[in-house]
């Protein structure tokens, strides 16, 4: 009987959503402890955000961006990188509202935020995280070399990079 108490309560099986959180902040505590320098990035905490962006691609951090670049991408969704985003307009808000409000320009975003968009004229607005300085920077390896079939695009954050997902790119 306890057995299958236990089984029924830690089955990822049962609700999946409940042990994300538990999952990203355990995360971010081991990553706290590492003495490595670079920057991590606040990972996407909201649900809804990670659900509806991360169902084609990774979720990316929106303190890699300014306020203005996520109302602009946000209010583009009929060609989202040349593909149409299908979301109803209240979860379009909820996204919005979430990516704004965790922008790089705002306080929220800290120290992650000002260094991601270091260099960045304050009324620029990218669509893409490569189009700023802070990734140009970090990247510039990348402008000697060929991208493999495997990697495919500098938007494939996870091919290099395997804590992306949780805002470590220390690896």
């Amino acid at each position: 009987m306890i057995l299958s108490w236990a089984r029924a309560r830690f089955d990822p099986q049962v609700d999946p959503t409940r042990w994300l959180p538990i999952i990203l902040s355990s995360a971010l505590l081991l990553l706290a402890g590492c003495t490595e320098t670079r920057l991590i990035f606040p990972p996407v905490m909201d649900a809804k955000t990670r659900g509806y962006c991360g169902t084609c691609h990774m979720a990316y951090q929106p303190s890699m961006l300014p306020a203005a670049s996520w109302r602009a991408m946000m209010e583009g969704l009929d060609d989202h990188f040349d593909e149409e985003v299908k979301l109803d307009p209240g979860s379009i808000r909820h996204v919005t509202r979430y990516l704004v409000a965790n922008a790089g320009d705002t306080a929220v975003a800290g120290e992650a935020g000002r260094i991601a968009l270091a260099g960045l004229r304050r009324s620029a607005a990218p669509l893409r995280l490569s189009k700023t300085p802070y990734f140009d920077q970090e990247h510039e390896f990348l402008k000697k070399r060929v991208l493999d079939a495997w990697v495919g695009s500098v938007a494939n954050c996870t091919a290099c990079h395997v804590g992306a997902w949780v805002g470590d790119y220390r690896i």
